[in-house]
């Protein structure tokens, strides 16, 4: 059975206050198997909690890895592509170059062949020797035959026109 004892203590200007108190039966102490099956018992608790942290930091850390691993893949990916992307593009500007540098070498030497062709030529002495040597003559009205095309079509030409 409990004792109630009640006490009394002065707390500001000689005010009583009642306090009561419980005193509690002194507790026995648990004996050595006791204390050594509940350290036990503790022991396995706190293996247990610390197995199931254990395991979900595992399943954690293998979706991270997982996720990790598919980011670095997809980078070396991207990587590869954009290299063969620059590998086309200065192949391509390469043959662009080699493309103009060649037009202009056929530029030039047209042009020389034009001068060239240029020099060596005088209509005067192309008409001369046409209306003297091969006998050719200039065409008469009569032999002007003028046609007509629409706007809209477009003719092709096979043979020559009487």
């Amino acid at each position: 059975m409990q004792e109630l004892k009640t006490y009394y203590y002065n707390d500001g200007n000689a005010v009583r206050k009642e306090t009561e108190y419980q005193l509690r039966p002194a507790r026995s102490l648990p004996n050595r198997e006791q204390r050594e099956r509940e350290k036990r018992e503790e022991a396995i608790r706190r293996q247990k909690i610390t197995d199931r942290k254990r395991a979900r930091a595992l399943r954690k850390n293998r979706l991270l890895t997982a996720y990790m691993i598919m980011a670095v893949v997809l980078t070396c990916l991207m990587l590869v592509s954009y290299v063969a992307l620059q590998t086309n593009v200065t192949t391509r500007m390469s043959r662009i170059a080699d493309m103009e540098n060649e037009l202009s070498t056929i530029n030039a030497d047209n042009n020389a062949a034009e001068s060239r062709i240029a020099t060596n030529t005088n209509l005067s002495d192309i008409k001369d020797k046409a209306i003297n040597e091969l006998g050719m003559v200039y065409a008469t009205s009569n032999q002007i035959v003028y046609y007509s095309i629409d706007g809209s079509d477009y003719m092709s030409q096979y043979k020559d026109i009487p």
